[in-house]
């Protein structure tokens, strides 16, 4: 009997779930996605956004935790969304739930990076924002069709990045004990240093892989993302005894 993974999929900043929903038809059947809506965005529109990461993650927490007790799991997070899937990682190991069978971390240096970093929240949000037109996905045809949608976003983005300037991921932590896959963009501002450094924070070795295009290459390169996620995750199969096996 073929098990589904779940694939829960965090946001970048100001962003909502939405922006995972192409990748329905593009993933193989055994990866079931599950799209992570935060408070305020999306479907939770009329919801307060969060105040702080710890909130985010509480947020997340509610969502992921009911899903993750019977049935394989993996998590993306892009930008913003690689801290949530960082910091998920270790939360649902300390309240004791099983660790993902994969965790994939998209546009984001690795935290001991961030001594010495040249990546910035600031920066990013400025490249979102002007001219609040793109042609390649990072913000939906509706949004810029609709002046109270903008405003809208624009004020998530900005709370998303308050929060974020403030944060540090915390280099000192055990090291992750789960598969890692990270993706970076090859134009994307961030050091390739920083992003290589991420083989520091991992029991196993870390597979980094590099997409072509800038910080928001899951949409300009959605497919080949999506190829490597297919490959990454394993199909997972009951035996006769009920226990998981994993296939490639």
């Amino acid at each position: 009997m073929t098990v589904k993974t779940i694939l829960f999929c965090l946001p970048y900043a100001g962003a909502s779930a939405t922006i995972y929903w192409q990748w329905k038809g593009q993933l193989s059947p055994h990866i079931e996605l599950r799209p992570v809506e935060l408070a305020g965005r999306g479907a939770r529109y009329d919801e307060p956004y969060a105040a702080s990461i710890a909130d985010m993650l509480k947020d997340a927490v509610t969502q992921i935790v009911p899903q993750v007790q019977e049935v394989p799991y993996a998590i993306y997070g892009h930008s913003m969304g690689a801290v949530l899937a960082y910091e998920l990682y270790y939360l649902l190991l300390r309240e004791g739930y099983p660790p993902p069978v994969h965790l994939l971390l998209s546009g984001r240096p690795a935290p001991l990076s961030d001594r010495k970093r040249t990546f910035s929240w600031s920066s990013l949000k400025q490249r979102l924002l002007a001219p609040l037109s793109f042609p390649d996905g990072r913000i939906p045809a509706e949004i810029k069709r609709r002046p109270e949608l903008a405003a809208k976003f624009k004020k998530i983005l900005n709370a998303d990045v308050r929060i974020l300037e403030t944060y540090r991921l915390d280099p000192a932590r055990p090291l992750i004990n789960c598969p890692v896959t990270v993706f970076a963009g090859l134009n994307d501002k961030i050091n390739r240093e920083e992003i290589q450094l991420w083989n520091r924070h991992t029991v196993h070795n870390c597979e980094i892989v590099w997409i072509k295009g800038d910080h928001f290459f899951l949409h300009s390169h959605m497919e080949e993302v999506v190829s490597v996620i297919n490959q990454t995750i394993p199909a997972a199969i009951h035996d006769q005894e009920g226990f998981i096996q994993w296939k490639r």
